[in-house]
């Protein structure tokens, strides 16, 4: 079976190998109410091999950015449309804004989509992935930066 290791604010760490362990790490932080990232890669050969980053601890939203094949992106629950304005999670103690079209995910569904990876070593099939705004890539519709910016 293969393991996923959950790391959340630098200091923060679990290893998660079945579906159950998710709530265990996952739900408290999410309960704490402040909103932050958790990475939940898996290894291979001591490397990172895929997995997702996952936003807990907003009361209504949240995001799941799938790395992996056959493609990355961002989840969409049906008939979760985009939040009215940036959410800010705390990744690794850095404040790091997530834009509407990347938090079309509730909580509950996201941790469902956590556990539906730890059971299949798969891309999630319960909700839509939206491949545009994948690992690395500015989503869309969305500017962040001036137009005369060379790094854009």
């Amino acid at each position: 079976m293969t393991t996923y290791e959950a790391t959340w604010l630098g200091t923060g760490h679990a290893t998660l190998s079945n579906p159950e362990q998710v709530d265990a790490v996952l739900a408290p932080l999410h309960q704490a109410g402040q909103p932050v990232v958790v990475d939940v890669f898996r290894y291979r050969d001591g490397r990172p091999d895929g997995g997702v980053q996952v936003g807990v601890g907003h009361p209504e939203r949240s995001f799941v950015l799938y790395f992996g094949h056959p493609e990355g992106g961002y989840a969409v629950e049906p008939g979760v449309g985009p939040w009215d304005g940036d959410i800010e999670f705390s990744y690794g103690g850095q404040a790091t804004e997530y834009h509407p079209t990347e938090t079309r995910i509730t909580p509950v569904r996201a941790l469902e989509v956590v556990r539906q990876l730890i059971a299949t070593d798969e891309r999630p099939s319960s909700v839509e992935w939206d491949e545009r705004t994948g690992c690395g890539d500015e989503p869309v519709d969305v500017g962040r930066f001036p137009v005369d910016d060379p790094w854009s």
